[in-house]
């Protein structure tokens, strides 16, 4: 079940995404690292190094046993940071068992690009500002421990220039050189390219909820349709361009022709459908360029960028596409119909005057028979 875990959060890591599972992360770390020492002790089994062999034994076992207790109880910042320590205390010792050629002071600047990784990834989830010190003390005892084993074998090197436990052939001192060179250059890539993701990832999500929001902020939560206050926005916005450029605009005021029969014989989640029924058909009839807005209860508005002749002419079609929708609940087929009243919009008039014409003239069809398209009162 790991294998395939770390499979799925390597490609989603491929694909731009992140798995942001932090039990995830640092288990296969610990493998990671446990993996690495095996490597080692195998190596040094075969060099006939028994000391260091020992060694890449006996720390592997006591730090998979620290850090998996910590990975069980989710403190993963504390998982880290014994990862880190095992990693300074093996650097240190195999340095003077095996000397300072061998290359094990690549780890420590490894282990610099981990530091953020790691912190980074567990200060997501905390959202704890003071942890963007931790990086930084780390590294800094990296840095601190590199000049100190650096110290040290100039100072003992005349001594002891392989270590205190040099290898029988210098052979070995070259191919562990080049192997711990290019693990720690692997490490380093690793960690740099899965901070960069985490990164992107992070900036996708906050992108996402930006965009939830903002639909939030402008939108009717059931319907999805624009809500009262977005299409007061664009209202003002073509009155404006009326006054400027004299481009007329038509309002289409409807209603559903006796909603409050539907509720109160199918229910308010009936009612709720149907609702979302005709915002749906409503939203599919009208043009991309047209706003449509749930102006309050079951009155939908619908703003198009054409005179009163050709807005009619989409009023009606969307109230035969309404009249010829059926809405199943619980295996009920419901049918409704919709009354339109329409106004166009004339340069001088106010924005209310506009509304309340659309207003008077829904009245008017919903007065003399329902589910149909009114464009002008009878005066008689």
């Amino acid at each position: 079940m790991g294998r395939n875990n770390l499979k799925h959060y390597i490609t989603e890591i491929r694909n731009g995404n992140s798995f942001f599972d932090e039990k995830l992360i640092h288990r296969n770390a610990v493998l990671l690292f446990s993996a690495l020492h095996a490597l080692m002790a195998v190596f040094f089994l075969l060099a006939g190094a028994y000391i260091q062999f020992a060694l890449c034994v006996m720390l592997p076992l006591t730090y998979t046993a620290v850090t998996a207790s910590l990975i069980k109880q989710e403190r993963y910042m504390a998982c880290y940071m014994v990862t880190h320590a095992e990693i300074l205390i093996a650097v240190v010792i195999l340095i003077l068992m095996s000397g300072w050629d061998c290359s094990f002071d690549t780890y420590l600047f490894a282990s610099v690009t981990a530091s953020f990784y790691f912190t980074f990834i567990n200060q997501n989830k905390k959202k704890d500002p003071k942890m963007g010190w931790i990086p930084l003390i780390l590294s800094s005892f990296s840095i601190l421990t590199f000049f100190i084993l650096w110290i040290l074998c100039r100072t003992f090197y005349a001594a002891f220039p392989n270590g205190f436990a040099p290898f029988a052939h210098p052979v070995w001192i070259d191919i562990l050189y080049i192997f711990n060179t290019i693990v720690s250059f692997g490490l380093i890539i690793v960690f740099s390219y899965l901070f960069v993701w985490e990164l992107k990832n992070r900036q996708k999500v906050l992108t996402v909820q930006n965009e939830q929001l903002d639909e939030l902020a402008h939108k009717d939560s059931l319907t999805r349709l624009l809500n009262r206050r977005s299409m007061d926005a664009i209202i003002a916005q073509r009155m404006q361009e009326l006054k400027i450029s004299g481009k007329r605009f038509t309002m289409i005021l409807g209603d559903i022709d006796d909603f409050k029969r539907v509720n109160d014989t199918y229910g308010h989640d009936a009612g709720d459908m149907v609702l979302v029924a005709v915002a749906n058909t409503i939203s599919s009839t009208v043009r991309s360029n047209d706003a449509v807005c749930r102006w309050g209860g079951e009155e939908i508005l619908v703003l198009v960028d054409d005179p009163m002749n050709s807005a009619s002419m989409a009023a009606e079609r969307i109230r035969k596409n309404i009249e010829q929708m059926e809405v199943d609940f619980e295996g009920k087929k419901i049918k409704v119909t919709m009354t339109f009243g329409i106004s166009e919009s004339i340069p001088g008039y106010k924005i209310e005057h506009l509304i309340q014409q659309a207003d008077d003239k829904l009245y008017y069809g919903k007065k003399h028979g329902k589910n149909q398209v009114v464009t002008k009162l009878d005066e008689s």
